[in-house]
């Protein structure tokens, strides 16, 4: 399993935003600048964390965007799953039956595949961002 590059630029905004909450609008020229961010992917990661409720977004030329909430609020499993999605290690976990040939038994790894998934949500969720900020 490996995160999307877009996932690691979100990963990387709200850290940097988690470094001083109180700090207000930051421009996104500004993230890109410091995280090493491809400004042109930078809108659209910033438009799905906004949509997702962990950035809030202001136009104009003192525009900028903010963290939505407490980085102490926001768990790394949520920055994971505003971009790519669910956190799912195997098909089967989504449709039962998927990985059996489409009989409804389940298949040998699936209780498995379920344990491991469950691992990661628990471990994405034990990290909130504020934890990745270092003083």
């Amino acid at each position: 399993m490996e995160i999307s590059r877009q996932t690691d630029y979100a990963i990387r905004t709200i850290e940097f935003l988690s470094r001083d909450p109180d700090a207000g609008l930051v421009q996104t020229h500004e993230i890109a600048r410091q995280q090493n961010i491809p400004p042109k992917y930078l809108p659209t990661i910033i438009r799905t964390l906004a949509r997702a409720g962990l950035l809030k977004t202001m136009r104009g030329n003192h525009g900028g965007v903010r963290l939505a909430r407490p980085p102490e609020e926001i768990s790394l499993r949520e920055v994971v799953e505003a971009i790519d999605g669910p956190v799912i290690l195997n098909r089967c976990l989504i449709k039962p039956g998927e990985c059996d040939s489409g009989s409804s038994n389940l298949c040998a790894l699936h209780m498995f595949w379920e344990r491991v998934t469950d691992d990661v949500r628990e471990e994405l969720d034990s990290v909130m961002m504020s934890d990745l900020v270092s003083d």
